[in-house]
């Protein structure tokens, strides 16, 4: 079973979503995994991890790790399902990298306007 510990703190905001999101998608790896049949010391040894470690992955104490994702998908015949989980346990962004900014280039600045 996966409990909080005691004393360990709530996050709060961005982090308690990614928190959430870490034990989605860990969930998700222990429902494959269980469903095809896979132990999980067998999915801990192929994927280079200590038992404890894939633990508190599935039990979203840790982010789960791409590493987890890739041999957990092909152990368990998941097709892609969990590698897809990968985009939601990276750090939110606002957008795209390639067209979000916090400010306005200097170039991107007409002469009346403020920056």
């Amino acid at each position: 079973m996966c409990l909080r510990e005691a004393g360990e703190s709530v996050a709060t905001g961005e982090s308690q979503q990614a928190q959430q999101n870490w034990r989605y998608c860990g969930g998700q790896i222990k429902l494959w995994r269980e469903e095809s049949g896979v132990s999980r010391q067998r999915l801990a040894d192929e994927a280079g991890y200590d038992y404890e470690y894939v633990k508190s992955m599935e039990c979203g104490r840790r982010r789960p790790t791409l590493g987890l994702l890739q041999v957990a998908d092909q152990m368990c015949g998941a097709r892609g399902k969990l590698l897809a989980g990968q985009e939601f346990l990276n750090p939110s962004r606002r957008g795209p990298r390639s067209t979000w900014r916090s400010r306005p280039r200097q170039s991107q600045c007409s002469g009346t306007s403020r920056c």
